[in-house]
């Protein structure tokens, strides 16, 4: 699988990462196979977060015996430095690990709570503190809206990545990504691509046959997903995490390897065909 370089994190990554929250609710097993057939197949980067019900605790025994030959990432929702510490703290024993590779605040779009997190005894002191003691490697942050990156990107330097949505829909249809991924890479952030298989929201009584998935994933037309795909991953982008199912995380494998473990260019002609897409779809993520 294509590897590329993660911002200026200098770290190498595979194109595809792998989603924690795969395993979650996993027996050992089970995690321990998936992780395993993630690792053989070149996937080089994992990441997972506390919110993912218990995926951190399974995910560690899994990964543990990989752990020297692959990067991980987590994230914590907590917003002040005490919080954010003993989730820290939490996470690196659940997942088996003396530190991480990269640590990300999680989910940060509220105005209020970006303004805790960047004040006194907010949750960047935790970070701050974690990278020079080394219990991380980088830090990061994770959120879903232009405005909520830029916000952030404009509280401080010290930020290595961004963890964004950058999907076919939410870029064709209302320019979504555009300004945080252009600010991001500006500042050498390493950028890792959220929601690339993403469909739609939900509808209100739709059943939900991929339930942790807060959307509708690409799941049942496979040249719309090699499309959608091949766009994020050719956006300016580092690396790409699919939907939190192990049959999508199969899915976004096999579109890979078939195409030689490489990301394939859009032709105008297909470019045109996801637009046409885009702007067909009327209930867009975010």
């Amino acid at each position: 699988m294509d590897h590329r370089i993660l911002g200026k994190t200098g770290l190498t990554v595979s194109i595809l990462t792998f989603g924690g929250i795969v395993v979650g609710g996993m027996e050992a097993g089970e995690a321990s196979e998936v992780v395993a057939e993630a690792v053989d197949s070149g996937v080089l980067y994992y990441d997972v977060a506390p919110s993912y019900g218990n995926a951190q605790y399974v995910l560690g025994p899994a990964l543990e015996p990989h752990r020297s030959k692959v990067l991980l990432a987590c994230k914590t929702e907590k917003r002040s430095a005490k919080g954010a510490r003993e989730e820290l703290e939490e996470s690196l024993r659940a997942l088996k690990t003396d530190h991480f590779d990269n640590y990300q605040m999680h989910a940060l779009d509220d105005p209020d709570e970006i303004e805790q997190a960047f004040g006194p005894g907010g949750s960047m002191e935790t970070f701050v503190w974690a990278k020079k003691q080394g219990y991380t490697r980088n830090i990061g942050f994770t959120c879903h809206r232009d405005e909520s990156a830029l916000k952030i990107l404009s509280k401080s330097s010290e930020f290595d990545t961004m963890l964004f949505p950058v999907n076919f829909a939410y870029r064709l249809k209302k320019e979504g990504s555009v300004s945080a991924v252009a600010a991001a890479k500006e500042r050498g952030l390493g950028v890792v691509a959220i929601k690339a298989l993403a469909r739609r929201h939900w509808l209100e009584g739709e059943e939900r046959e991929y339930p942790k998935c807060w959307y509708r994933p690409i799941y049942d037309d496979d040249r719309l997903a090699r499309l959608a795909l091949n766009f994020t991953l050719s956006q300016d982008i580092d690396t790409a995490v699919p939907p939190g199912d192990k049959r999508m995380f199969r899915l976004a494998l096999s579109i890979i390897q078939s195409q030689g473990g490489k990301a394939v260019p859009l032709s105008p002609e297909e470019l045109e065909e996801l637009k046409e897409a885009a702007l067909g779809t009327k209930e867009v993520i975010f």
